[in-house]
């Protein structure tokens, strides 16, 4: 691996196969030769005569349900790296057709089942890692722990499979589709050259908004099952040729047992720097809300179409990050940014965990609000804005 030190700040390269490069990869870290820094929602509903009402609204209850699969499905994930039975051989089962992207510990392939005629990813851990016994459990255990999470917002793995040579490969559903970063970068490069003023920037970010809720889904789900991702990031967010999304690369992902406590001098910490929440730096426990802050982040700059953290370097992001330097919500092209949408990015990304929200539900259903023009959590609007807002999202549109 490539150490990385500075202002005895030492960092490790983990390889990220492809998806991402530069300060957007992803480091596994030890934070404490860092510098540590000093530091009732109501419906709204319009009556008959116009005038906005505020009525308390019960929650829909499940009563009418279909075949129950719960209790054949524990909250307790299986996080071992052990396999109880014998691997299939990749060779009988996949023809491999072409590699398409390479990282330091891993390639990916495009194969074809042979019976079924369908087009499957393979990731194959190269032979020399293979060797390491610490990188074949990751392997593994990142399987298993991916296999596990049943969501449509989670690439589906169709298992593992041994070579001739004993190698370990991974075969795992093919999407066909981009990554948000690309997304937003193809964004951007339209404005550039055809002027912001040729699209419509309001929409435009209504189908991103509307991206970014699906990822809300997809880790509301995998909290709900004590699982943190602990490297989101737009790389590892894929984005399917008909809009599907999927949240990648579950290979930090940490199982919480209820009982987290700060991190113990001379652990290392993973993920990647422009994405760090502030409590991973200064060795404090990770939780739900660890997740929260980074999707902020990335909600930050889907919405400006800037980072949330600048840096020329590594070490400059990371200072930023400690000393909770944001970068103001402005948008890369000069466009307003709604007030209440700015609520929400502050709330998501407090540098205070019991400051931000407090569960993703809590957030998207603030982005969902915002998106249906009904008044969010952290927004206190007078009767006039409400107005405006009802008259934008339900008469002008039309």
């Amino acid at each position: 691996m490539n150490d990385i030190s500075k202002n005895d700040f030492s960092a490790s390269v983990k390889p990220d196969d492809g998806a991402g490069a530069g300060i957007n990869r992803t480091l596994v870290m030890d934070p404490h030769a860092s510098r540590p820094a000093a530091v009732n929602r109501t419906m709204v509903a319009m009556n008959h005569s116009g005038v906005f009402e505020h009525k308390s609204k019960k929650s829909i209850e499940d009563i009418v349900g279909g075949v129950d699969i719960n209790p054949y499905i524990s909250l307790n994930l299986d996080v071992s790296s052990k396999l109880e039975s014998s691997l299939d051989s990749v060779e009988s089962k996949y023809a491999m057709l072409t590699e398409f992207a390479e990282g330091g510990t891993a390639r990916i392939s495009i194969a074809r089942d042979r019976n079924l005629r369908r087009l499957v990813a393979v990731k194959s851990l190269n032979m020399d890692a293979e060797n390491i016994d610490e990188l074949l459990e990751s392997f593994v255990t990142e399987a298993k722990v991916t296999a596990q999470l049943d969501h449509p917002g989670i690439i589906p793995i169709y298992g593992l499979a041994r070579d001739k040579n004993n190698g370990i490969h991974l075969v795992m559903k093919l999407v066909n589709g981009k990554t948000l970063r690309q997304y937003l970068e193809n964004l951007i490069l339209n404005y550039r050259m055809r002027g912001v003023s040729a699209f419509d920037e309001n929409v435009e970010l209504r189908k991103r908004l509307e991206l970014f809720v699906h990822v809300c889904d997809t880790i509301l789900y995998a909290h709900h099952r004590n699982v943190i991702h602990r490297d989101l990031k737009p790389e590892n967010i894929m984005i399917g040729k008909y809009m599907e999304v999927f949240v990648m690369d579950w290979g930090l992902a940490k199982v919480l047992s209820g009982d987290e406590h700060a991190q113990p001098p001379g652990s290392k910490i993973s993920g990647t720097p422009r994405y760090f929440p502030p409590e991973v730096l200064h060795g404090g426990p990770l939780d739900l809300r660890s997740d929260i802050f980074t999707l902020g982040l990335i909600l930050q700059e889907i919405v400006t179409l800037q980072y949330a953290f600048k840096g020329n370097d590594e070490q400059e992001v990371i200072d930023h990050i400690l000393n909770g330097k944001l970068e103001p919500i402005v948008h890369r092209f000069n466009r307003k940014i709604d007030k209440t949408l700015q609520a929400i990015i502050r709330k998501a990304t407090a540098y205070d965990m019991s400051e931000r929200y407090q569960t993703v539900d809590a957030f998207s259903e603030d982005i969902r609000r915002y998106m249906g023009g009904i008044p969010v959590s952290v927004a206190h609007e007078g009767i006039f804005d409400r107005l405006l807002r009802y008259v934008f999202e339900h008469v002008l549109k039309f």
